[in-house]
């Protein structure tokens, strides 16, 4: 026996699919997830240099951005040589969501295909056949090293999915979320980037 769904039922189907991605901005919905591992505590005053692993002109501006964060949670910061160094690398990615497919009949027996985008925050929300989404994929990634001892101390990432957006301010509010995070063992933190 063949069961059909409805056009109805489709929609009903698409918002109980959607209705968890609305709960919340720190739920499974948020496109950005960091965390870290501390592998030893941080001193009580530590001084700090930042260092980008690719001297590209954005990761000297993000460098900024870092040690302006350091500052604002009154950590010190200074050229090399310091004691402790915070190194960090960036990567985007074009990436594509395949949305899955769904066959449904209408009235007269007519299958179509719908797409459901499970990843919508709009209940509801079902299309037509429609084109794969283009997106960016940004990571963010920084370790906190001892350059007496070349012991790492803390390690981060932070990796957030998105349509094409403004690079720079995107990479700007991942470094002081992991700036948040340094010292911390943080095993997910979901965030949006407004």
């Amino acid at each position: 026996m063949v069961r059909r769904f409805s056009i109805l039922g489709l929609g009903v189907l698409a918002a109980l699919l959607a209705a968890p991605a609305m709960a919340s901005d720190e739920d499974a919905a948020a496109p950005g997830q960091a965390r870290s591992t501390s592998f030893a505590p941080l001193a009580a005053d530590p001084v700090i240099a930042v260092r980008p692993l690719d001297n590209t002109r954005a990761n000297v501006s993000l460098r900024q951005q870092f040690a302006a964060a350091l500052a604002k949670r009154s950590i010190r910061v200074q050229e090399m040589p310091a004691p402790l160094v915070l190194n960090f690398e960036t990567e985007v990615d074009q990436t594509i969501r395949r949305m899955p497919t769904m066959t449904t009949a209408t009235g007269g027996n007519r299958e179509t295909d719908a797409r459901i985008d499970v990843w919508s925050s709009q209940p509801g929300r079902a299309r037509a056949n429609t084109h794969d989404r283009g997106m960016l994929r940004y990571v963010l990634t920084a370790t906190l090293d001892d350059e007496n001892t070349g012991r790492r101390i803390w390690q981060g990432e932070a990796i957030y999915a998105g349509a094409p957006a403004d690079e720079a301010a995107t990479m700007a509010a991942m470094a002081t979320i992991l700036v948040e995070q340094l010292g911390q063992t943080v095993r997910q933190r979901l965030f949006r980037i407004e």
